[in-house]
């Protein structure tokens, strides 16, 4: 390993010793070979750690830390450390597909610097069924903030995917007192970068049924104070503004319909369609608007046996994306 790598790659690890072996090997196993493994474990109380230290690479680079504080400080840690160019994210429970790197540091070093990220379409792996399938990513080239703010529907970025300038990271933070700002950094990026989309899947996010992305609620509690900080960022472009109150008004049905389908509060979800219907009233014309606020009105008896219905008629998990815990 040079002493100033191309790319840095940041694993956070936190309880996951059944998996984090294999995120550890498709790092070292990148066909690309010029990278640091920085490996962050965040206060691990399973058998991580031992695993972690099995390995006997020169370009890893270990961060033991005994209490789990949020991830976002944990991977602003990592940047601080990295000596890389580019910065790749990986969580404990997924994996890098072995041309990752090979294929996306010459196309992020053939864009111009005004592009900081490239970010490809996530393979999901159902770690019980052994199910594979392709996420849903959002194909779009130069994308600037108001392109994500319309078009986040179409599919979120992941935070594994993308190869990134490190000095997207260096310029915006990951909010430390937000415990998993996670994707929400790319939102700041492409205030002042835009983002470039390849077709071609670089990673594997692993559903092993406890990812943090089903916990709902506190996730959109988190998008809202995130959004909230873009608003009132000095880079924030005027003209984006009525395009984050619809994108708020968007995340408010996708959350209260998705917390109606887990069988979470119905008092919950109906206060976020309220808010969301305020926001952009337009909602009140689509369908899944209606079938929520129907969802939402029935004794939770009888939601409860309808979502057991819809989950047996369309359980599609490539339709599922999740944000890691750590």
């Amino acid at each position: 390993m040079t002493a100033d790598p191309t790319v840095s790659v940041i694993l956070n690890c936190y309880n996951h010793e059944a998996y984090v072996g294999e995120a550890i090997e498709s790092v070292l196993g990148q066909m690309f070979r010029d990278l640091e493994l920085i490996i962050i474990d965040n206060g691990s109380t399973d058998g991580t750690r031992a695993v972690l230290e099995r390995y006997d690479d020169p370009r890893i680079r270990r961060f033991f830390h005994d209490e789990n504080q949020s991830l976002s400080k944990r991977l602003n840690e990592g940047v601080a450390a990295a000596r890389g160019e580019f910065v790749a994210v990986l969580y404990s429970d997924d994996w890098m597909l072995p041309d990752k790197l090979e294929r996306q540091v010459p196309l992020l070093r053939g864009l111009p610097a005004s592009v900081g990220a490239v970010y490809s379409p996530a393979t999901g792996f159902n770690q019980r069924t052994g199910k594979v399938w392709q996420h849903q990513s959002m194909a779009k080239q130069y994308a600037t903030l108001r392109t994500l703010l319309q078009n986040w529907s179409e599919g979120a970025l992941d935070m594994s995917s993308p190869l990134t300038r490190r000095e997207c990271f260096e310029r915006y933070r990951w909010h430390e007192d937000v415990f998993s700002d996670g994707e929400g950094i790319f939102l700041r990026v492409a205030m002042h970068w835009s983002l470039q989309f390849d077709s071609k899947p670089t990673v594997v996010l692993r559903d092993h049924g406890s990812n943090m992305g089903k916990a709902v609620q506190r996730n959109h509690d988190m998008l809202m104070v995130i959004l909230d900080r873009l608003e009132t960022h000095a880079d924030f472009p005027n003209d984006c503004t009525n395009d984050l109150k619809n994108f708020r008004a968007d995340v408010c049905r996708k959350h209260a319909w998705s917390t109606l389908r887990v069988g979470g509060s119905a008092v919950w979800a109906r206060a976020q369609l309220r808010r969301a219907i305020k926001l952009r009233p337009r909602l009140l014309t689509k369908p899944r608007t209606l079938a929520a606020i129907g969802l939402a009105a029935l004794p939770n008896t009888i939601r409860l046996r309808l979502n057991r219905l819809g989950n047996r008629l369309t359980d599609r998990p490539e339709n599922r994306t999740f944000v890691e815990n750590y």
